[in-house]
């Protein structure tokens, strides 16, 4: 894989989410779905988190961050939620912005070969690649939430509870 490459998957797959993000209007950003126990605002601030978990990777080149990695899925994502639950939609909106913008910027820094050789990552195993773990916490991550969103719009649209489903 290459850097332009990378870069330009993540990009397609974010104006993905920035135009479902733009279909749930304001008001509803913070309505809680009932299947999944998160609003709007959950899953733009659960895809910042992961994002600046990346941002740290790239920069240190160490295979390190929050300690949440070593939980379970559902118990990382319950600490995300609990995290960002009380902060204001314009601070998450702001976090993500932030932290896509960053993301980019520090990833357009990087060599190639980081992208292909775990060996450019202190701690990180020899059978994982560098860029499969950053596709999955970008772009890969943002067409699951997204699809997420648009389930959660459907439902309220035709009045059915969506089925659950989030990472």
């Amino acid at each position: 894989m290459r850097v332009d490459c990378l870069i330009e998957a993540i990009e397609a797959a974010r104006e993905n989410w920035e135009y479902v993000l733009e279909l749930v209007p304001e008001s509803a950003a913070e309505t809680v779905d009932p299947a999944t126990g998160w609003s709007v605002k959950d899953h733009i601030a659960h895809v910042a988190w992961h994002e600046l978990e990346m941002i740290g990777l790239m920069q240190s080149m160490t295979l390190e961050g929050s300690s949440w990695w070593l939980l379970n899925t559902d118990q990382r994502n319950a600490n995300i939620h609990e995290e960002y639950k009380n902060v204001a939609l314009e601070d998450v909106l702001a976090t993500a912005e932030l932290s896509y913008a960053t993301m980019i910027e520090v990833l357009e820094e990087l060599e190639d070969e980081a992208l292909n050789d775990p060996s450019c990552f202190k701690n990180m195993p020899a059978d994982w690649t560098p860029w499969r773990l950053i596709a999955s916490n970008t772009y890969q991550h943002y067409y699951e939430h997204a699809l997420s969103i648009r389930k959660m719009l459907r439902a309220s649209r035709t009045g059915q509870e969506p089925s659950s489903g989030s990472s």
